[in-house]
């Protein structure tokens, strides 16, 4: 399975979050909840296969 491993930190640097999945749509949706709080998100997505 392909699963992508998402870093979600705010404008400063400050780490907020980090998973992985292989559903883009349940991705978007976690950010989505974050962003309503802190909307300068910065989220770093890469290849975890592991």
């Amino acid at each position: 399975m392909y699963f992508i491993r998402y870093r979600v930190t705010d404008e400063d640097g400050t780490f907020l979050d980090e998973f992985r999945s292989n559903a883009p749509d349940f991705a978007k949706e976690r950010i989505g909840r974050i962003r309503k709080y802190r909307p300068n998100l910065t989220v770093t997505e890469t290849p975890d296969n592991d």
